[in-house]
């Protein structure tokens, strides 16, 4: 059984891990000439995806069941 505590460190690790790589994509696109929206636009579909991409990886694992 998996304490809430795991959970939730888990779930931070996720976000913040998101975060990271979302801004370094925006400002990688932007620094490649693309506008500002284009550039928030690529972070938020990178945060997206790596956030998926780690919630089923972790879920994977087991540390999100009950």
């Amino acid at each position: 059984m998996i304490r809430q505590s795991t959970r939730l460190l888990a779930l931070a690790c996720v976000v913040l891990s998101a975060l990271f790589v979302a801004t370094v994509a925006g400002v990688l696109s932007w620094l490649a000439e693309a506008s500002a929206p284009q550039a928030l636009l690529c972070a938020g579909g990178t945060f997206a995806g790596w956030s998926v991409l780690c919630a089923s990886l972790i879920s994977a694992f087991g540390l999100l069941e009950s």
